[in-house]
């Protein structure tokens, strides 16, 4: 890294999670920033104090985006506070960076994380639940914390590499192709959810009342999925929607 050590990067990245631990409605995720930060900031200005306190007050401005994709931004802010005390650059460049960024990364990062990846881990954390229920909570838990953990890695170390590695981790990334793929996959568990409710009330002998309830459901299912392709549903929704289903199922 230069200016700094490996041992403030770690802190930085580490501080990462705690990004949200002191969200505010003036500043939302400013403090959390600057907090992660702050192990860098007191390397690259060390024997300055006075500009170090300004470079905390920079990272105390109004910031906020997607938590996971916080991690390209705090990366690169840590590079361009390297090249701002270098002389390389203004200072404000930096917080110009962050303004622009976090915008976008917060758009992409909510149709993925929210719209797509925690639903389908959900429904598939679900699913496996039917076999074993710890199987299902392990599955569902892996499945987005690989993602999630990948992405704040990979995304962290591109934005220490500099601006035009961000970008090109960015386009690499492809979230918007992956993000599509991750909603198909949701509408396919949900149909297989749906298709093991109907064949265990229809191995149980459906009466006429418990056909309407499976059309009911199935017509459930289907708005269930087409909203989730409209717009973000939250994993708490989908576990409340399939925890009532399976009400259904054992009072058949």
């Amino acid at each position: 890294m230069g200016a700094i050590s490996d041992r403030a990067v770690r802190s930085v990245f580490r501080r990462l999670f705690l990004i949200q631990g002191c969200w505010n409605y003036e500043g939302m995720q400013n403090v959390g920033f600057a907090y992660a930060i702050l192990p860098a900031l007191r390397e690259i200005w060390a024997g300055r104090p006075n500009d170090a306190i300004r470079s905390v007050k920079r990272h105390l401005e109004f910031f906020n985006t997607h938590p996971v994709m916080s991690a390209v931004v705090l990366g690169a802010g840590v590079r361009l506070e390297e090249k701002a005390a270098a002389g390389e650059c203004d200072t404000a460049d930096v917080g110009a960076f962050k303004m622009g960024w976090m915008g976008s990364l917060g758009a992409i990062g909510d149709a993925f994380f929210w719209g797509s990846l925690r639903p389908m881990a959900s429904v598939a954390g679900v699913l496996l639940a039917l076999v074993h229920p710890l199987i299902g909570i392990a599955a569902m838990l892996i499945l987005y914390n690989a993602a999630h953990l990948s992405i704040c890695g990979s995304g962290f170390k591109a934005g220490l590499s500099g601006q035009e590695a961000a970008v090109v981790w960015l386009k690499e990334k492809s979230l918007n192709v992956k993000t599509n793929n991750l909603k198909a996959a949701v509408s396919v568990l949900g149909g297989v959810y749906a298709g093991i409710f109907i064949s265990a009330t229809a191995a149980a002998g459906a009466t006429p009342p418990n056909a309407v309830v499976i059309f009911l459901v199935c017509a459930g299912v289907i708005w269930f999925v087409t909203e989730m392709f409209r717009k973000s549903i939250s994993s708490s929704g989908i576990l409340l929607f399939l925890l009532l289903t399976g009400v259904l199922i054992l009072c058949r």
